[in-house]
């Protein structure tokens, strides 16, 4: 003898959806009322076109994500420490050296990636931004990441640790290298290849330059609003 397992829906339902032969059944659930509607296969994905997610903040490395039909939305950092990277040089060569680096903030926006710093370790919607004082990211506030040639994945949080392997992996050169930090102004190269020689373990923070926002600010203006390279 067979037997039939009956789900009953959770407490905190709303409603539920049917598959039926040849259409989708759809019932609402309002207190002990229950009302149904049948629907097309058409309506149910532009339903689910028009469906977004957004996680809220989130702790630990990814502070937070969001789906959109546009395309999505991904938050997340490094906490500052020791770090190998690859810098050319002014002769040419690159050279493969270990430096402290600040906390550093990464957004992404379907495929393009914006890179800031924060001064202390602990994360959170206030804490305030700082030029990311590396090359490659686009000129003072902007943020945005260069990635040259190299194929850059969609800013999901499965692909995270692709898109911080392609940063701290990838060649820094001398493409937007001014204006990143206090000391070297005209090539932060400078100031990385002398943290690396005098073996320091912290990043001055007095070399940051800060921005006038705050984490919670870049996520309102980039995702609430409109985005412009420009923030």
């Amino acid at each position: 003898m067979k037997h039939s397992i009956l789900l009953s829906p959770p407490p905190d339902a709303l409603g539920a959806l049917y598959f039926l032969p040849g259409q989708y059944l759809f019932k609402r659930i309002e207190g002990e009322k229950e009302t149904a509607k049948a629907l097309s296969s058409q309506q149910i994905a532009r339903a689910f076109r028009e469906y977004r997610i957004d996680t809220g903040w989130i702790a630990r490395k990814i502070l937070r994500y969001r789906e959109e039909p546009e395309g999505n939305y991904t938050l997340s950092f490094e906490p500052a420490g020791i770090r190998t990277i690859f810098v050319e040089t002014e002769g040419g060569e690159v050279a493969e050296i270990t430096i402290p680096l600040p906390t550093l903030i990464l957004f992404g926006r379907a495929k393009e990636f914006y890179l800031w710093a924060a001064k202390g370790k602990n994360v959170i919607p206030k804490t305030k931004l700082f030029v990311a004082p590396l090359p490659n990211i686009g000129g003072n506030s902007s943020g945005k990441i260069c990635f040259g040639s190299n194929e850059v994945p969609e800013a999901k949080v499965e692909n995270l640790d692709t898109i911080w392997n392609l940063i701290f992996n990838t060649p820094f050169n001398r493409d937007h290298s001014t204006q990143k930090c206090e000391s070297e102004p005209k090539d932060v190269r400078r100031l990385l290849l002398d943290l690396a020689k005098k073996k320091v373990r912290r990043f001055p923070k007095a070399e940051l330059l800060e921005i006038n926002a705050t984490i919670e600010d870049l996520w309102a203006q980039a995702v609430e609003k409109n985005y412009s390279s420009n923030f």
